[in-house]
C-alpha cells in the first residue's frame, strides 16, 4: 500500500568519513541524512509498509560506517529497518531535491566507489535492471571477441563479467531508487560502451564512454592510426611505439617479412660487435643468468664472412632507400638475397646468436659492423630495444587480458600461426609487434606500467593525465631462453594464477605490483630518480597525446561525454617509455593493496574533474593534470539571427569517417540538401604510370561510362538520365575520381552504378578502338590550350626523369598502342580498397552510406598479386628550362616555378598566404590601378601582361610553387623581372598589411570554393587521400591566423630565395632572359 502522510522528517543519519584532502566519502551503501544533504536508495521491487521503527542513535546519533583501506565498501549490517510514513516523506524530499538539481545517476557494475562519491554529492541512484549472470557473461565474451569497436579492456577487468556484489543498502536507498525509476538519468557510469545507446541520450545527460573508441583502444586501430601522425605532428611514432604490422593485410605482411629479415641482419652485426666487447647475448649487468643445462646439440659450421657481407649489403640498401638514393636503380635489378638464400641466412643467424654454430675469429669483422651500426643508430630509434634474438609478439587484435598473445622468434612459425585459416585471419585481426628484448628490469624481473588518462572532450581535444600509476611484474626472472608467458606477459589476469619463482628477487612483492612511489625509490637507489620526471613522465604524456591526435577525427565528439583509459607502457634501458597499447574500460578491481588504493583514488578524482570542476572551474581535481587542450573556437548558437565568420566555421556540418574491413574508407558530410554528390576517389594517376603505360588512367576515364558487364552503354545512359543525374570523372597526377550528382533519394542507385563503373567496366575491344580515336582527338585539342601545354612542360622539366613529369593525358604514341591487357593490369595494380575513398556530400545519411558501401564495395580486393605492392617513387626537382618558340602566335605563355611543399607539410599554409599576397590578374578584372596586389597594379600601369596567376601544386611528397603569365612578346622580360621581384619581396620585405590582406583573401578563397555538394565532395575525397582525414575550415582558419610576416619571410626564403627555378615559355618568347639571368634574379645582393 502507498503511504502519503505529511509528517516531520525523521533523522536517518550516517557518518561521513573525511579523506586526506577534506573531501567527503561515504561507504557506497548508506545515504546521508537530511542534515548532510545526502540520500540513498535501492531498486528492489518491495512493498512499503508504514510501520514505525525507531532509528538507532548512539553518541553521535548516526550509524557509523567506514571505508576499508583496500577500497572495498562494506556495510555494517543491522536489523532490517521497516519504513514508516516519516521515512517515506524523507525519501520524497531527497528525491524531489535530486530531480530538481538533475542529480539522478545510474551505475552498471560493481563500482562502490563511484556510488559512494555520487551519494556524497547528493545524487540518487536509479538502479539498472540487468540480465542474469550467465546471459550477461556470454554476451560480454561475444562482444569482446566480435565487436570491431570494442576496446581492448584491461588484463584483469572483471567488471563486465561479474554481478554486483554490493550488499543490500538500507530501506531508504531502496525507496528512493523506486521513486526515481521513471525520472531522467543525468549521469551514467557503465563498464561497457554498448550498455547505453548514446544516440538516444539528451545532450545534457552525461555518460562515461565515447562511441567508436576502437580507432585507438584496439591493437589494430593503434597500429594503423599512428602511421598518420605526420599529418598532425612532426614526431616519429617509431620513437615511442614499437614497430607493428597487421598480418591480415597482404602489403603489411610483406613489409613485416622485410622488417624481420632486416632485423636479423642488424642483430647479427650487433652480436659480432658486442661479442668483441664481452657482451654475451642478453646477459647484461641487470639480467639474470639463466640456470639451464648446457645444450647437447652439436655445433654446425657456418660461413660467417658470407653472412656478414650479406647483412651489410641489406643494411646499406635500407639506408639508401631512406635517402632516396635507390630511385635510379632499374626494376630488373635482382634482390640482394633470393628466397632460398634468405631461408639459409635466417637458419644460420639463429645458430650463431644462440651459440650453436662453429665460427672463426670475428675480430676483423668488428670494425665494419660497428661502423654500420653507428649509421643505423642515427635513423633507427628502436635499435637498442631490438636486442639480438629477433623476437616478435603476436596479438589477436580484438582480444584482451593477454589472451592469445604469443612471443615467437622464428619467421616460419609466425606465418604458420596466422596462415592456418584465411577467415580466421580476417576476423581475428592479427597484429605483430616487435618485442622489447632489452627492457629496463627491476631486480632482474620484467614489468610493465599502467598509466591512466582521461578524455573529457574530442572537439576541442581535452586530455587529463593521472599523476599516479602502478607497475605489474612477471612471476619469473627475465630470460630470453624461454618465451613462456610467465616471463614475458605482465598482465595480472595471467600472473595472478602463477606462483612466483624461487629464483626471483625477494624485493618484489608476492602480489607482483608496485606503486610509482616504490618504483621511484628503486630508481633513487640506482642514482636515476631524476629521470622519472625528466624522461618517463614527459614521454608518456607525449605518447598519449600523439595517439589521440591521430584518431580525433574518427571519434564521436558528443558533449557531456568522458572516458577513462588505461595505457600500458614498458621502459627501455634508458628509461624511455614505449607505448604498448591503450585499454578502454580499465579494471577498477582492488586486486592488490596497490590497486585498492590507486583505483579508489582515480575514480574519486575522475568525478572531481567531471562534476566538481563543471560547477567550479577552480575545484580540486585530485591527481589529474590537464596536459592538452586545443584552442577553443566559438560554437554556433541555435536560433541566432546572424552569426560571425568564426561561428559559421564551427557550425559547419561534421565530416564522418568509417573504414570497412577491406580498408576502403567511407566519408560524408550531411547538409540536409535535397541533392547530393557521391563519388569514389582513388589514389592513382599519371604518377603511378610508367613510360610504357603513361595515359592508361586517362584512357580508362573515357571507357568508364561506355558500359559495364551488367549495364550496356545504352542502359547505363538511360539509368543516369532517368535519375536526372550527372555522371563524371577526372584524372590527375595522383588521384582519379568517379562521381555522380543526383537527388538524395537516389543515393542507393547512384552508389550501385558507381560500383558497376569502377569494378565491372566491360573494356570491350570495340569500345577501346572507338575511344582510342576520341582520346587522340582530345590530345590534339588540348595541344591548342597553351596554358595546359605550358604547365605540362613545366612538370616535365621540373621533375624530369621521374613519374611526376608524366603528362596526365600521356603521349599520343601510347594512346595508339595501349591494349586491353594494359588497362586490366592497371586496374588490378591500383584499384585496391585501401586506396579508395567513397565520399558523399549533401542530403546523405552516413550510416546508410556505410551500409551501401558494404553491399557494393566489400568485394574490392585489398591484396596484390604476388605481393607486388606499387611503391610511389620519390620525385626530385631539377632547375631547368624549356622554350618552344613560335613567333606566329600572338601571345607568349611563360611559367616559372621552384620546388614547393608537400600537401602534408606544415609549410603549406604560409606558402598559400604568400601566393595570396601575389594574387592573380586578368584584363577583364575591374579595379585597375586600385587592385590590392602590387604585381597586379604594376601589370595595369605598365601593361605588362594580359593575365597572371600565382599557383602552388602540392603532391604527397613535393610541390610546385610558381607564377604563370600571358604577355605580349615585347613585355616578357619586364614581366619576368617584376614576378621575381615579387618573390624577393616575400622573402625580405613583406609587411604586416600585406600578410593581413593575403590571409583574408585566402580565407575567402577556401570558403568560396566550397559552393556546392560537388566541390565539397571533391574536397572530402582529396583530403582523406592526402591527410587521412577531412581538415575542417575552422582548423584551416586557425592555421592561417597563426601566420605572421616573420613566418612568411622565413618560409619563402626556405623555398624561393637563391633556388634554381624551372622555366617554360611557349610562343614568341625571344625576349625571355637567358636562364643564367633568371637564376641570378633569385637572390638580392644587399649591403
Amino acid at each position: 500500500m502507498r503511504a502519503n502522510v505529511n509528517t516531520e522528517r525523521t533523522r536517518s543519519c550516517q557518518s561521513v568519513q573525511q579523506d586526506q584532502e577534506g573531501h567527503q566519502a561515504s561507504d557506497g551503501c548508506c545515504t546521508p541524512c537530511p542534515e548532510s544533504g545526502e540520500t540513498e536508495g535501492r531498486t528492489n521491487d518491495q512493498k512499503v509498509t508504514p510501520v514505525v521503527q525507531p532509528c538507532r542513535q548512539g553518541k553521535s546519533k548516526c550509524l557509523q560506517t567506514a571505508t576499508p583501506p583496500e577500497g572495498r565498501v562494506h556495510q555494517h549490517l543491522f536489523s532490517p529497518l521497516v519504513l514508516n510514513p516519516e521515512r517515506l516523506r524523507t525519501a520524497k524530499v531527497f528525491v524531489d531535491e535530486a530531480v530538481k538539481m538533475r542529480k539522478v545517476f545510474s551505475v552498471q557494475g560493481p563500482y562502490p566507489v563511484i556510488r559512494a562519491a555520487l551519494r556524497a554529492r547528493g545524487w540518487v541512484e536509479q538502479r539498472m535492471h540487468l540480465p542474469n549472470r550467465r546471459t550477461r557473461r556470454r554476451h560480454s565474451e561475444e562482444g569482446r571477441t566480435s565487436s570491431n569497436d570494442a576496446g581492448d579492456s584491461d588484463d584483469d577487468d572483471d567488471n563486465s563479467d561479474s554481478v554486483e556484489k554490493e550488499e543490500d543498502p538500507d530501506e531508504l536507498c531502496d525507496l528512493m531508487s523506486r521513486l526515481v525509476r521513471n525520472e531522467t538519468v543525468h549521469f551514467y557510469w557503465t563498464n561497457r560502451r554498448d550498455a547505453i545507446n548514446s544516440n538516444s541520450l539528451q545532450k545534457e545527460q552525461i555518460i562515461n564512454h565515447f562511441a567508436r573508441a576502437g580507432s585507438f583502444a584496439t591493437k589494430v586501430g593503434l597500429c594503423v592510426n599512428l602511421r598518420n601522425l605526420h599529418w598532425f605532428d612532426s614526431a616519429d611514432p617509431d620513437t615511442f611505439f614499437p614497430r607493428c604490422y597487421r598480418l591480415c593485410a597482404q602489403d603489411e605482411k610483406h613489409a613485416f617479412i622485410e622488417d624481420y629479415r632486416r632485423t636479423a641482419c642488424v642483430s647479427l652485426l650487433k652480436y659480432i660487435a658486442e661479442k668483441e666487447q664481452g657482451v654475451q647475448g642478453e646477459q647484461m649487468s641487470h639480467s639474470i643468468q639463466d640456470q639451464r643445462k648446457p645444450s647437447k646439440q652439436r655445433s654446425k659450421p657456418v660461413v660467417l664472412s658470407k653472412m656478414i657481407d650479406s647483412a651489410l649489403k641489406v643494411c646499406q640498401d635500407f639506408l639508401e632507400s631512406l635517402e632516396h638514393r635507390d630511385i635510379d636503380k632499374s626494376l630488373e635489378t635482382p634482390p640482394t638475397l633470393t628466397k632460398e638464400e634468405w631461408a639459409e641466412f635466417i637458419d644460420s643467424y639463429h645458430l650463431v646468436v644462440h651459440g650453436r654454430a662453429e665460427i672463426d675469429n670475428t675480430d676483423h669483422f668488428v670494425a665494419c659492423c660497428k661502423a654500420m651500426l653507428q649509421r643505423l643508430a642515427a635513423v633507427c630509434p628502436q635499435l637498442d630495444i631490438d636486442g639480438l634474438h629477433n623476437i616478435w609478439i603476436i596479438k589477436p587484435g580484438a582480444k584482451s587480458r593477454g589472451r592469445g598473445i604469443k612471443c615467437v622468434k622464428h619467421l616460419d612459425q609466425i606465418l604458420r600461426l596466422v596462415d592456418v585459416d584465411p577467415t580466421l585471419i580476417k576476423e581475428s585481426k592479427w597484429v605483430i609487434q616487435k618485442y622489447l628484448e632489452r627492457p629496463f628490469l627491476v631486480h632482474g624481473t620484467k614489468f610493465d606500467l599502467r598509466q591512466w588518462f582521461l578524455v573529457t572532450d574530442w572537439n576541442p581535444l581535452t586530455v587529463w593525465f593521472y599523476k599516479k600509476c602502478y607497475m605489474r611484474f612477471s612471476t619469473q626472472p627475465y630470460s630470453l631462453d624461454t618465451l613462456n608467458s610467465s616471463v614475458h606477459l605482465c598482465n595480472n589476469s595471467i600472473q595472478k594464477h602463477l606462483r612466483p619463482s624461487q629464483l626471483r628477487h625477494g624485493g618484489i612483492p608476492a602480489d607482483n605490483m608496485w606503486s610509482d612511489d616504490q618504483f621511484k625509490t628503486f630508481l633513487s637507489s640506482q642514482g636515476r630518480e631524476g629521470q622519472w620526471q625528466d624522461e618517463v613522465v614527459p614521454g608518456m604524456k607525449k605518447a598519449v597525446i600523439h595517439a589521440l591526435q591521430t584518431t580525433q577525427d574518427l571519434m564521436d565528439s558528443r558533449k557531456n561525454t568522458f572516458e577513462l583509459y588505461g595505457a600500458d607502457f614498458m621502459l627501455g634501458r634508458d628509461l624511455r617509455p614505449w607505448l604498448i597499447e591503450i585499454n578502454a574500460s580499465p579494471t577498477m578491481a582492488p586486486s592488490t593493496p596497490v590497486t585498492a588504493r590507486l583505483c579508489t583514488a582515480v575514480q574519486q578524482d575522475t568525478l572531481r574533474v567531471i562534476l566538481d570542476r563543471r560547477a567550479n572551474r577552480t575545484a580540486n581535481t585530485g591527481d589529474f593534470q590537464l596536459i592538452f587542450k586545443q584552442p577553443i573556437l566559438l560554437s554556433l548558437r541555435r536560433g541566432q539571427a546572424s552569426v560571425s565568420y568564426a561561428q559559421s566555421l564551427v557550425g559547419a556540418p561534421e565530416t564522418r569517417l568509417t573504414a570497412l574491413d577491406n580498408g576502403l574508407r567511407v566519408a560524408s558530410e550531411e547538409t540536409g540538401h535535397a541533392t547530393c554528390t557521391v563519388g569514389l576517389w582513388i589514389s592513382t594517376g599519371s604518377r603511378y604510370e610508367s613510360e610504357k603505360n603513361n595515359g592508361a588512367g586517362f584512357f580508362l576515364e573515357h571507357l568508364a561510362f561506355k558500359g559495364t558487364k551488367k549495364h550496356p552503354q545504352t542502359a547505363l545512359e538511360q539509368q543516369v538520365e532517368s535519375m536526372g543525374a550527372h555522371l563524371s570523372a577526372y584524372t590527375s597526377r595522383e588521384h582519379t575520381a568517379y562521381y555522380m550528382k543526383t537527388l538524395s533519394k537516389d543515393l542507393p542507385k547512384a552508389v550501385e552504378l558507381l560500383s558497376e563503373v569502377v569494378q565491372n567496366c566491360s573494356l570491350s575491344e570495340a569500345e577501346i578502338e572507338q575511344q582510342r580515336g576520341v582520346v587522340l582527338r582530345e590530345l590534339e585539342e588540348i595541344g591548342g590550350n597553351l596554358q595546359e601545354v605550358c604547365l605540362d612542360l613545366l612538370h616535365a622539366t621540373a621533375f624530369q626523369g621521374t613519374p611526376l613529369g608524366h603528362s596526365v593525358l600521356g603521349p599520343s604514341s601510347n594512346a595508339r598502342t595501349l591494349t586491353r591487357q594494359d588497362l586490366v593490369d592497371y586496374i588490378n595494380s591500383h584499384y585496391k580498397a585501401p586506396r579508395m575513398v567513397l565520399a558523399a556530400a549533401g542530403g546523405v545519411n552516413h550510416d546508410e552510406l556505410v551500409d551501401l558501401a558494404k553491399t557494393h564495395f566489400s568485394g574490392v580486393s585489398f591484396e596484390y598479386e604476388g605481393d607486388a605492392v606499387p611503391v610511389l617513387s620519390p620525385c626530385r626537382f631539377t632547375g631547368s628550362e624549356i622554350r618552344m618558340r613560335d613567333d606566329g602566335l600572338p601571345l607568349a605563355h611563360v611559367a616559372i616555378a621552384v620546388e614547393g611543399a608537400s600537401a602534408a607539410s606544415p609549410d603549406i599554409v604560409p606558402l598559400m598566404v604568400a601566393n595570396s599576397i601575389i594574387g592573380s590578374f586578368d584584363l577583364t578584372y575591374g579595379g585597375g590601378k586600385n587592385l590590392s596586389s602590387r604585381l597586379a597594379r604594376l601589370a595595369v600601369e605598365e601593361k605588362l601582361c594580359h593575365s597572371f596567376q600565382a599557383f602552388h601544386s602540392s603532391y604527397s611528397d613535393t610541390g610546385l610553387l610558381g607564377i604563370h603569365f600571358v604577355a605580349d612578346k615585347h613585355y616578357i622580360e619586364d614581366m619576368m623581372h617584376w614576378s621575381q621581384n615579387a618573390w624577393m619581396n616575400l622573402c625580405t620585405t613583406v609587411t604586416e598589411s600585406d600578410v593581413a590582406r593575403g590571409k583574408q583573401a585566402l580565407k575567402a578563397s577556401l570558403v568560396g570554393q566550397l559552393n556546392g555538394t560537388t566541390p565539397i565532395c571533391d574536397d572530402i575525397g582529396r583530403h582523406i587521400l592526402n591527410y587521412g582525414r577531412r581538415i575542417p575550415l575552422a582548423e584551416w582558419d586557425a592555421r592561417i591566423d597563426a601566420v605572421t610576416p616573420r613566418v612568411v619571410r622565413d618560409i619563402c626564403s626556405k623555398y624561393i630565395y637563391d633556388k634554381c627555378p624551372a622555366v617554360v615559355a611557349v610562343g614568341p618568347c625571344e625576349q625571355l632572359p637567358d636562364y643564367n639571368r633568371v637564376r641570378s634574379a633569385m637572390y638580392w645582393l644587399r649591403f
